[in-house]
């Protein structure tokens, strides 16, 4: 059995594949690259068009509405992460 990468747009029309992250409070996110990060979204939340509460900046540092969490992606997360 293969399992699927959920698969997505950016906002230029590029396809993408994200990469599934469990977060320390144990939220599943799926993260995709955008050009300042990485946006997080749950898996529920993958084919909506609200705007993204988590983000990640290049280091993996995540924010919730723009405020800092205390999470770090670690960094082979995010090497897996087109």
């Amino acid at each position: 059995m293969c399992a699927l990468t959920p698969r997505y747009r950016d906002d230029f029309d590029r396809e993408g594949e994200s990469t599934a992250w469990r977060a320390p409070d144990g939220r599943r996110f799926l993260i995709s690259g955008t050009d300042q990060g990485y946006a997080l979204r749950s898996p529920d939340d993958w084919e909506s068009d609200d705007e993204v509460e988590f983000e990640a900046d290049v280091n993996g540092k995540v924010y919730f509405r723009g405020e800092p969490v205390g999470w770090k992606i670690p960094a082979s997360v995010l090497r897996q992460t087109s």
